[in-house]
């Protein structure tokens, strides 16, 4: 194995599960997030050599994912006149304790309400969760590191809104 093949290696296991939860919200769906995911894996793979490691490579690498997403839903929306909200199939079997408030059906929802949401909200939305910090979502995004927590208090009053709604 070659010196790209083993760093291609490291971050790809490090970031796999961060970028597929982005696909999932931004896509709706996990056969649309599978190639998403693929379209984004392939293209961090092309442009390895090129990150010259000024930033953080999880940075890096989320910036592929969001720019891929965002640009797959644009032809998306040009090729079906609109954007629209597909049910979330189960969650590519991870195991979930069904007791936890983490059920699949749970988490469906909650990539089902992400779906719906701006992009900019749903990149944001999906980094909360992978748990990165107002700073690495400032980063990540472009946005104040003070916009972010503005931003971040009215998706959570959004998501809630939605997810309540949807139990009724």
């Amino acid at each position: 194995m070659n010196k790209k093949e083993q760093y291609f290696e490291q971050v790809y296991n490090q970031s796999k599960d961060r970028i597929y939860r982005l696909c999932l919200g931004f896509m709706g769906n996990q056969s649309d997030a599978d190639d998403l995911f693929q379209e984004i894996i392939i293209k961090i793979w092309n442009n390895l050599d090129k990150f010259r490691e000024e930033s953080n490579i999880n940075t890096w690498v989320y910036r592929i994912a969001t720019n891929t997403a965002l640009h797959s839903i644009n032809i998306n929306s040009r090729l079906k006149n609109r954007l629209s909200v597909v049910e979330v199939e189960d969650l590519r079997g991870e195991t979930i304790d069904d007791n936890s408030i983490y059920s699949k059906d749970n988490i469906s929802h909650l990539h089902q309400a992400i779906a719906t949401l701006k992009d900019i909200d749903k990149i944001i939305a999906s980094l909360l969760l992978d748990n990165c910090s107002y700073l690495e979502i400032s980063e990540i995004t472009g946005i104040s590191t003070s916009n972010v927590g503005v931003r971040i208090n009215r998706i959570k009053k959004k998501l809630t809104k939605k997810i309540n709604n949807h139990g009724r």
